[in-house]
């Protein structure tokens, strides 16, 4: 017995089965086409097949054993109309994300993924395959969403669309409603140039215009800066987890639009430099305004007392930055530097994942391309060193020392 599919070309949601197998009395070849009821995956359209076979062969039994003599052919039955019958409707990629993969896989991540998921969907993959059926998701669709992508979205957009799609499709083919997840080809990534990071002259400029607005906004470039905090970090900082005795701080919150959730990365725990412990035990003799380190009060908040978000944060800094006469940027740039100059400094890149908290170390080990300069120096150094020995001077060192 061999079952073939194909798409049927009246309606490429349903699947042309062709069943070919041997009769058991006559030994010849029987062979039957069918179409495939709507809304069958290509392996349920081949069970379904296999279980027509009984049928084909009970059918072609029956004929052998009628007599030879022609009989009156039985009056045709009219057949109700298609629509009389429920028919099931083809498993959308726009209803299976609704329906299965919305409140069973994107309603347990966490609320920037969610929101990620939601915005992707919305604006991307519902405006341009939504309406298809999964089974029709082939590479060849695939292929033309991601060049109309293309045409508006930078290549690590893109990239992030796509791999939110193969997401969708692993779990259809994980819940029995495709039989193969379709190649989902992204963009080749472009060498990331390296990014400014603040010079030591640059440094000290900064924490002194940030000394000068207020002893908040110094505390804020210094948890950044040598602590390495997240600027979702600093708004959830609690003085439960600052150990001013030991000199250290524990990482495990998160503000996310206003809600608190675990960090990125993993949960870890920072010593504090000096500097960083001296500003927090200035501002903790100040009187707490609640288990926040940092608050803000401004016409913003009707002057009262709200935590920081942020923007309130990125404000503060910008503030500094124009006062040191550099250039406005987010807050991450200070986190950036301070990884950056712990590679300069020669830390190795178990210690830099320590304080960055990163879970994989494929991502701290970016930070070690700054390294290379050094190495590519000592490189230069045992070059020139060769060059300036003339041939054969060390061989006549040695005979004359003997």
């Amino acid at each position: 017995m061999n079952i073939h599919l194909r798409p049927y070309k009246n309606d490429p949601t349903r699947w042309t089965v062709d069943i070919k197998l041997m009769h058991p009395g006559t030994q010849r070849e029987i062979r039957k086409r069918m179409v495939a009821p709507v809304g069958l995956s290509e392996a349920q359209a081949r069970a379904w097949g296999e279980r027509q076979v009984p049928k084909i062969l009970g059918a072609a039994l029956g004929a052998q054993s009628e007599e030879p003599t022609p009989r009156p052919e039985p009056k045709k039955i009219k057949e109700a109309p298609a629509a009389s019958q429920p028919v099931p409707k083809a498993m959308t990629l726009e209803r299976f994300y609704y329906e299965r993969f919305e409140p069973e896989h994107v309603r347990m991540q966490k609320p920037a993924t969610r929101v990620s998921y939601d915005t992707a969907f919305r604006n991307h993959l519902r405006p341009l395959l939504g309406a298809l059926p999964l089974a029709v998701i082939d590479e060849d669709r695939i292929s033309a969403f991601r060049a109309q992508l293309r045409e508006h979205l930078k290549a690590s957009s893109c990239n992030s669309i796509l791999g939110q799609l193969a997401k969708l499709l692993r779990v259809a083919k994980r819940m029995r409603l495709i039989a193969v997840v379709p190649d989902v080809e992204k963009f080749r990534a472009q060498r990331a140039r390296p990014k400014p990071v603040y010079t030591d002259e640059q440094i000290v400029d900064l924490l002194r215009a940030g000394a000068e607005l207020g002893e908040e906004v110094e505390l804020i470039i210094l948890l950044a800066l040598d602590a390495g905090l997240r600027v979702s970090e600093l708004c959830a900082l609690e003085w439960a987890d600052v150990d001013l005795k030991v000199g250290s701080v524990i990482v495990q919150n998160n503000i996310y639009r206003g809600i608190k959730q675990t960090p990125k990365g993993t949960i870890g725990k920072i010593v504090l430099t000096n500097a960083l412990r001296r500003a927090l035990e200035q501002h903790r003799r100040r009187e707490p305004v609640g288990p926040l380190v940092l608050y803000r009060r401004s016409t913003h908040t009707r002057d009262e007392w709200a935590p920081h978000t942020p923007a309130s944060i990125t404000y503060l800094l910008n503030e500094a930055q124009k006062r040191a006469g550099l250039a406005e940027s987010g807050p991450h740039l200070l986190r950036h530097t301070a990884l950056t100059r712990l590679a300069n400094l020669g830390a190795s890149v178990y210690v830099i994942q320590a304080v960055a908290r990163h879970s994989r170390l494929q991502t701290t080990a970016g930070y070690l391309h700054t390294q290379q300069v050094g190495l590519a120096r000592e490189a230069a150094n045992l070059l020139d060193l060769a060059a300036s020995q003339r041939p054969g001077e060390n061989q006549a060192k040695t005979s004359n020392s003997g």
